[in-house]
């Protein structure tokens, strides 16, 4: 458990330290703290047959990302989100649910350079965990660390002069074990609102 904790630690302390640096040199790029809030909605089974991660359905989506702007298009983030998913099938109780908490990081790049809205697109890494409480034959913790990657498309809407809207749209695959070793592929949307601050 603390051997995959230092793991998550070392790349939220990378993607917070080195890769700002070598994304933006020689820039004044402003900071951007963002919330999120939506909906995580599974793609498919996060397994095949009758198997634990059959009879998954959506669930509520949160977290929170820094954004770190330059003066063109990129955009480098860095985030922490959980997402949570009904398990309904293979075994589970009524309370089932898989939470799966993790970071993600990468880059999004504006359409356009300027204005009051901007659409854009994102690519990135993920990392995450799953808990699994209340599925049938999964010991209670924490999996190990699981990773994937993100793509996802939105808009950037300029409300004030340093408050803004985001939503967007990501697809999410990332490969987990669960408590005692059981493999997930889970893939995912995330369909969510930001609510952007900068400073």
């Amino acid at each position: 458990m603390k051997k995959a904790f230092g793991k998550l630690g070392f790349m939220a302390w990378f993607a917070l330290t080195v890769l700002p640096l070598s994304g933006a040199a020689g820039q004044a790029a402003p900071l951007v703290v963002e919330t999120r809030g939506g909906v995580a909605l599974p793609v498919g089974s996060f397994a095949d047959g009758d198997a634990l991660g059959e009879g998954t359905s959506q669930g509520p989506s949160m977290g929170v990302e820094l954004a770190f702007s330059g003066s063109g298009r990129r955009t480098f983030y860095v985030g922490f989100s959980q997402h949570r998913f009904v398990c309904r099938d293979a075994g589970c109780r009524a309370s089932g649910r898989y939470v799966a908490t993790g970071f993600n990081t990468g880059f999004r790049f504006g359409l356009v350079s300027r204005g009051r809205f901007i659409p854009w697109i994102r690519l990135g890494a993920v990392t995450s965990q799953v808990e699994s409480p209340g599925v049938g034959s999964s010991p209670d913790g924490v999996g190990h660390v699981g990773y994937g990657g993100e793509a996802g498309v939105g808009v950037y809407l300029g409300a004030w002069s340093s408050v803004a809207l985001n939503p967007g749209v990501r697809l999410t695959r990332v490969v987990a074990k669960l408590p005692g070793g059981r493999r997930l592929s889970m893939r995912y949307v995330v369909a969510d609102l930001g609510f952007s601050l900068a400073f």
